[in-house]
């Protein structure tokens, strides 16, 4: 019996990946397969979650009860536990209710607090690939003229040019400009963690990278079609996932040129990493 195909999503995704290993084996497409079977399982674990909470949803008891006729709810709500039932069930529709609320905010990356008078706290959720990473925290204080109190966020940030620029100017700018900023060196810092997985048979050593993820160089041996190791490194704008420069060195004492070969080679490589992708691995008979 022929399976079922599908023609979007992880699931297509995971398909595919399987239907390539059966034709070439690489160890980036085992990553991206594991990678893809982890996102199915947590969509397969939100969609079991999503399930329970739907059918112990405290509203189904509250809709019957201002559906229904008032004097068979009170006979119902006379006894101690049938009270009971009904403050849990409006305690927990207002906890739901908050709590999406919560959720919605933090989809849209950046939520504003009151923390005490003249001062409001900005929490920013890093978002990537479809999950949160870290909540970093920025307090304003002030009631006309705003000015940067205390945060958490990273050292590399530009706070200061960023609030000179934007904050007593426009403050949804001034949130959003940080916020680009940090999913930006979170997205860095996954296609890095990507390298190394991608070319983990061919580095001499750990990609070494800044702290902020904008330059990074790695030590490419015994690489398919490259018989002279190479390192190439990689540099980045703060407010960018990909390579804006990449170079390019000679790690052997050997002086000759590349190889046509060699250099058609090196110019996929460079090509995909301009782009953010992984470049393809094919060994060379």
């Amino acid at each position: 019996m022929e399976r079922s195909r599908y023609h979007a999503g992880p699931l297509h995704d995971l398909q595919r990946l399987e239907d390539d290993e059966n034709t070439e084996d690489t160890s980036w497409e085992k990553y991206k397969l594991k990678e893809l079977e982890k996102e199915i399982q947590n969509l397969t674990n939100l969609r079991d979650k999503l399930t329970w909470e739907l059918e112990a949803d405290p509203g189904k008891l509250l809709q019957r009860l201002l559906n229904g006729d008032r004097e068979q709810n009170e006979r119902e709500l006379a006894s101690l536990g049938a009270h009971q039932e009904a403050c849990n069930a409006i305690t927990a529709a207002k906890k739901s209710k908050v709590m999406h609320t919560v959720n919605l905010y933090r989809l849209s990356g950046t939520s504003i607090h009151q923390v005490k008078k003249n001062v409001v706290r900005l929490m920013f959720d890093t978002f990537n690939r479809g999950s949160f990473f870290e909540t970093y925290y920025l307090e304003l204080e002030g009631s006309k003229n705003l000015k940067v109190g205390s945060h958490t966020l990273p050292h590399f940030i530009p706070i200061k040019r960023i609030a000179d620029q934007h904050l007593n100017v426009s403050l949804q700018l001034f949130a959003q400009t940080l916020m680009n900023l940090l999913n930006a060196f979170v997205a860095r810092r996954q296609f890095i963690r990507d390298l190394q997985n991608h070319f983990l048979d061919h580095l001499e050593e750990e990609i070494n990278c800044s702290q902020s993820c904008d330059f990074c160089y790695l030590s490419l041996i015994d690489f398919p079609g490259l018989e002279i190791p190479l390192r190439l490194q990689l540099m980045f704008s703060l407010d960018k996932c990909h390579p804006g420069q990449i170079k390019v060195k000679k790690l052997s004492k050997n002086d000759r040129d590349l190889t046509e070969t060699e250099n058609q080679i090196l110019s996929s490589i460079t090509k995909s990493l301009f782009a953010a992708q992984m470049p393809k691995i094919t060994p060379v008979n």
